[in-house]
């Protein structure tokens, strides 16, 4: 007997959905976004959707992993060679800032979806999780090694981005990515 694949087809439903998805999520929250809100802004029918994703969370999911995965590709895609340690974690909160301008921006959609999942112990959870764990290890890459206080300032590093994004979603503009990159600032040269 053939062995079968669980892996989802790869094909411009797929994607379109994911797409789709993601734009509404990030706008209204995976919780606020039915199926039907989904194909119809993709333009696909429901049995698209279904013959792609088993049901609602498994597309939710497949938007989070693939957001997370976008995130830090562009988080590892920031110049780095020849920079400064400080100038290396500024890079990060330039770049987040530059995001925070765009009207739909609602702060970080990682922390919005945790906070809607149906229970902490669930795979939106888990995703968000990760992702987080994740960008801390890119944060402690950025600081140099010989930094005896480098867990403790990456930790503090990624609570002034989720501070500044849900900040910049509260208050708009980007004053809260200048304030928490002061604050970045601050902390690095303290440690010296």
């Amino acid at each position: 007997m053939p062995r079968t694949s669980h892996k989802a087809p790869s094909g411009a439903g797929r994607e379109r959905l994911i797409e789709t998805a993601r734009r509404l999520f990030t706008r209204r929250g995976a919780a606020n976004v039915g199926i039907n809100d989904v194909t119809a802004e993709a333009g696909v029918a429901r049995m698209t959707l279904y013959n792609n994703f088993p049901s609602k969370d498994a597309l939710t999911a497949a938007v989070y992993e693939e957001m997370a995965a976008g995130d830090l590709l562009a988080l590892d895609r920031l110049p780095s060679e020849g920079l400064s340690e400080e100038e290396r974690v500024l890079a990060v909160f330039d770049h987040l800032d530059r995001s925070s301008g765009d009207a739909e921006f609602r702060g970080c959609p990682f922390i919005h979806a945790s906070l809607q999942a149906a229970e902490p112990a669930g795979p939106i959870y888990a995703i968000v999780r990760r992702y987080k764990q994740d960008l801390r290890e890119r944060m402690l890459g950025l600081l140099d090694e010989k930094r005896s206080d480098r867990l403790a300032l990456a930790d503090q590093i990624v609570l002034l981005l989720d501070g500044a994004g849900t900040d910049a979603y509260l208050r708009g503009g980007a004053d809260p990515f200048a304030a928490a990159k002061a604050a970045a600032s601050t902390l690095l040269r303290a440690g010296r």
